[in-house]
């Protein structure tokens, strides 16, 4: 069969992650005094346990610092300097509001992670008085400081401005270059289309992450030139129709290849009525058909089972169901988290993720990541230069991707790479393909 050449994204940080070995994605650990022996690890640690072996967070993050150090190797790019750069994070609520102190938590450790990858960190507090027109104010002084590699509304707003201020508007006046959480109704777009972008929403992408990385290693499937698994021949369903995680992961795994089922929601198979059997019976068959489900429902308001807190209980799956479950919420006493899936019914999946150690840290280490990114394209022309000057690097690079991608040899694609490395160095190009490229030959360069 003749190569058929590719023109999407290539490169990114995955090919590097994707193949380290002290990275042990699957690991057994106890978790709620009970053990569990097929967990997809996100972080490698929960409080009480070893943090041994090393999850997705624990090697993205330092990897991201040793690459910030050795930025002033790079001639193009020796006057970058990281800690000049920061993540910004607006929070807006009072102090006494308990919205605001879930979100101070979050925003807590976002702070720490971000300054562990060599960025610095900043944050914004303002009391739930502030109008929209202060805060547009604001908005348009931070999008034009070089400094500021991407920037988010923390949300919801508490008190008054949370019920005054129409977020969504606001959030689409974030520059996409900087709208590093994906808020910007633009970016999501983008997203759902599968077109030049400077980022992905974070909570999808690192599910999507998680996966591809299993898929890869336990399953042996082909990784794509982005550094996504396959995901053809896989019928996956998607739970839960948010839309900065459910809709845009259900229109991202369609471009990855996948036989997307869903995204389930309060409507589903009600036909406009409350017909709760009905429901149940549709959900049912749509995710006993699953190999992999990727869960975002969120707390839990469709009383689907009268006897269970879960959406997800062990009748409903396939064995050997892939899990990927991305929610936390604190239902009943407030305490205890809950996923969508109910613990009982993980004997029958291969792999899946806890409530805690698992996206949580996975969503944290995308942001922080794509700051990283951000301050890359903040100083876009300097990352074309260096592109430029490692050219053989990044084309022995593409070459070797797309060889291993299509299962062609290197003479077949390398008309092909060469393109794609004239498109990663051209000024009038998408800055994705630049950034893509340099984050590939990396490891190359600190040889």
């Amino acid at each position: 069969m003749a190569y058929r050449e590719y023109h999407d994204r290539i490169g990114g940080i995955n090919h590097w992650l994707f193949a380290q070995e002290e990275f042990r994605h699957i690991i057994s650990r106890s978790f709620r005094d009970q053990e569990y022996t097929a967990v997809i690890n996100g972080s490698g640690s929960v409080k009480g346990e070893q943090k041994f072996p090393m999850g997705y967070q624990d090697v993205i993050i330092p990897e991201l610092k040793r690459r910030s150090d050795f930025l002033r190797e790079i001639p193009a790019l020796k006057e970058i300097k990281p800690d000049a750069h920061k993540v910004l994070t607006v929070l807006v609520g009072d102090k006494d509001d308990p919205k605001v102190a879930a979100s101070r938590s979050y925003v807590g450790m976002k702070n720490v992670t971000t300054k562990l990858s060599g960025l610095s960190s900043m944050m914004e507090e303002f009391p739930s008085t502030i109008t929209a027109a202060e805060l547009y104010d604001k908005l348009e002084k931070w999008n034009r400081d070089s400094s500021i590699s991407i920037l988010m509304f923390q949300l919801p707003f508490g008190g008054k401005a949370g019920h005054d201020i129409d977020t969504t508007a606001l959030c689409n006046r974030i520059a996409l270059h900087k709208d590093g959480d994906g808020l910007n109704q633009t970016t999501l777009g983008l997203m759902s289309l599968g077109a030049d972008r400077y980022y992905d929403c974070c909570t999808p992408s690192g599910m999507v992450d998680l996966a591809s990385v299993y898929l890869v290693r336990e399953k042996g499937r082909r990784l794509r030139p982005d550094g996504i698994a396959s995901f053809a021949g896989y019928e996956v369903l998607v739970a839960g129709r948010s839309n900065i995680v459910g809709e845009p992961l259900f229109n991202l795994l369609k471009r990855f290849d996948a036989t997307a089922l869903g995204p389930l929601h309060t409507r589903t198979g009600t036909g406009g009525k409350s017909d709760r059997d009905t429901q149940v019976k549709v959900y049912t068959e749509l995710s006993q058909r699953a190999d992999i489900i990727f869960s975002c429902m969120g707390f839990h308001p469709y009383k689907t089972h009268p006897d269970t807190e879960y959406f997800f209980t062990a009748h409903m799956l396939k064995e050997g169901v892939l899990i990927v479950d991305a929610s936390t919420s604190f239902r009943k006493d407030g305490k205890k988290p809950f996923g969508d899936v109910d613990p009982a019914a993980r004997a029958k999946a291969c792999a899946y993720t806890l409530e805690t150690g698992g996206v949580g840290p996975a969503t944290v280490t995308k942001l922080v990541h794509q700051g990283w990114r951000g301050m890359l394209y903040q100083n876009i022309d300097k990352v074309r230069k260096a592109v430029q000057d490692s050219k053989p690097v990044v084309l022995s690079t593409f070459t070797r991707l797309l060889a291993s991608y299509a299962g062609a040899g290197e003479a077949d694609v390398k008309g092909n790479a060469e393109q794609l490395v004239s498109r990663a160095a051209d000024k009038n190009s998408h800055p994705v393909h630049a950034v893509d490229a340099l984050e590939a030959i990396f490891p190359e360069l600190m040889k």
